[in-house]
């Protein structure tokens, strides 16, 4: 009796564990070329950069319609002619990094870049996903550049939305613009939903350029600071 007990036990335990693993579902994320997009202008002001899916409301397409990047036909993706997924990079700096940090989740969802991001995507030679410490939100990040990856770089110049900037060697591939392509093959279920707010990193100043500045201020604080006709040979 204690056998077959233990037995069903383990049997239990195994379809449990089958079931959470069929819950846990896996939306995908990959920057790819953009077109006909929502200029950002400040890198301190992101707020256009977002997007939203609801499972049942938001329109998708085949991965394989989309910009043609994505290799594999079969796969679900949010619709770019329905959602805009497209962004230009009008701050005038290079953008180094791309962040991704997903808020208002429903259902199981897990949050990585495509399994072949690092392929696919055109300005950055790598990926990672994790939890963010402070907000305690999922994220997903783009980042690492190489001779192939130089970032996303700033536009040339914008007339309202309409920019122009540099281009990859093919001459189309809008080096300034980036698309987001949204795999949600695996968040199909009644209720799965999230929003996506983008963030970047631009580069550091070099430090003896920082050091040049504290100096100069240091030496205009002084100077300032300082009374004519107070030298000691004046005060004698």
């Amino acid at each position: 009796m204690h056998i077959s007990r233990w037995i069903l036990g383990l049997i239990l335990l195994g379809v449990f564990s089958s079931g959470a693993k069929a819950d846990s579902v896996d939306p995908k994320f990959v920057p790819i070329g953009g077109c006909c997009s929502v200029v950002i202008n400040s890198i301190n002001d992101f707020s256009a950069f977002t997007f939203s899916y609801q499972f049942g409301t938001t329109a998708t397409t085949d991965c394989g319609n989309v910009n043609n990047s994505f290799n594999d036909a079969g796969f679900t993706c949010i619709d770019p002619t329905h959602t805009n997924l497209s962004f230009i990079n009008n701050t005038h700096q290079t953008w180094t990094s791309l962040t991704l940090e997903f808020t208002n989740i429903s259902g199981a969802l897990i949050f990585s870049p495509t399994d072949n991001a690092n392929t696919i995507d055109p300005y950055f030679n790598n990926s990672r996903s994790g939890i963010d410490p402070i907000t305690e939100n999922p994220f997903v990040t783009f980042f690492g550049l190489d001779a192939t990856h130089g970032g996303i770089l700033p536009a040339f110049s914008c007339d309202g939305d309409v920019c122009d900037g540099p281009r990859a060697d093919d001459g189309t591939l809008r080096l300034y613009d980036v698309s987001i392509l949204a795999d949600v093959t695996d968040a199909q279920h009644t209720g799965d939903a999230f929003t996506a707010n983008g963030s970047a990193t631009v580069p550091e100043p070099p430090t003896v350029l920082l050091a040049l500045a504290g100096g100069l201020l240091l030496f205009l604080f002084k100077r300032s600071s300082a009374v004519p006709g107070s030298s000691p040979a004046m005060s004698k």
